[in-house]
């Protein structure tokens, strides 16, 4: 339906304004898309979104933000999900997105042929794998399809990024956990010092009494919700957002068991 578009860092924004900030924040190289029409689909069409992301990480962390609720794993590529009209996919450094005109099952169909093609047709030299990251997370709890990888601004801090986050729903108890590995023991600890500080000083939160579990953890009180922050070796990571106090100390205990070398 007409000729392929490139775009570059620069000129982004003039084609997903208002999203643009989320791709170059993490690692956007360039988009290529093209209108297609749907031959078996009464005046269907769809166009295809090709980012290339530099790397296979940040591939997942936009499809991941990107994800909508009740989504449905389309089993294409390394990760894909399905969503009223869209159909979206992780294939090495690359995120795809095809979105219809319409949520017709002509529609559907030729975007899951389309989405197949292109991977068979795409060498990759590396495959996305998050694996290591999920298994840092409890499934007990875990709200399906929540892991997702936050490049920047996490939780509002500016410092914080590079993120993995998972949402938890258990009764009426919701909360997120989060972790991410870092290049030493020491700058794990820098920066969770420096997150504890941006939700006591930044945020005017009051830090509790120490919580038993991972040692050096603080729990803060932001009067309504709970922070809890801890490093583990190269490992960043806490609860977010917890209803209570006793919530942010059970989670915390649940999550320094799961980083490496944490308590049994």
């Amino acid at each position: 339906m007409g000729e392929v578009e490139a775009f570059a860092p620069g000129t982004l924004s003039d084609k997903i304004d208002g999203k643009a900030d989320l791709y170059l924040s993490a690692g956007f190289v360039s988009l290529r898309d093209q209108r297609v029409s749907v031959s078996a689909g009464a005046g269907s069409w769809m166009e295809m979104f090709v980012y290339d992301m530099g790397l296979p990480a940040n591939a997942f962390s936009v499809f991941s933000s990107q994800r909508r609720p009740r989504a449905a794993d389309a089993a294409i590529a390394d990760y894909s999900y399905e969503a009223d009209n869209e159909l979206c996919l992780v294939h090495g450094r690359y995120y795809v997105e095809l979105v219809c005109s319409d949520s017709s099952d002509a529609a559907s169909r030729a975007a899951e042929a389309v989405a197949r093609a292109y991977v068979g047709a795409t060498a990759v030299a590396e495959h996305a794998d998050i694996g290591a990251e999920e298994a840092l997370f409890p499934s007990e709890g875990l709200v399906a399809g929540s892991v997702a990888l936050v490049p920047s601004d996490v939780f509002g801090f500016d410092r914080l990024k590079n993120v993995f986050v998972a949402r938890y729903r258990v009764g009426g108890d919701e909360v997120t956990l989060f972790a991410a590995k870092r290049g030493t023991p020491g700058e794990a600890a820098k920066e969770a010092a420096e997150l504890r500080g941006f939700f006591v000083v930044d945020c005017g939160g009051a830090e509790t009494p120490a919580p038993p579990g991972p040692p050096g953890a603080a729990i803060i009180d932001l009067g309504g919700s709970f922070e809890a922050v801890f490093a583990m070796g190269p490992y960043v990571a806490g609860v977010h957002q917890a209803a209570d106090r006793d919530s942010a100390q059970r989670w915390l205990a649940v999550l320094g068991r799961r980083i490496p070398g944490g308590n049994p």
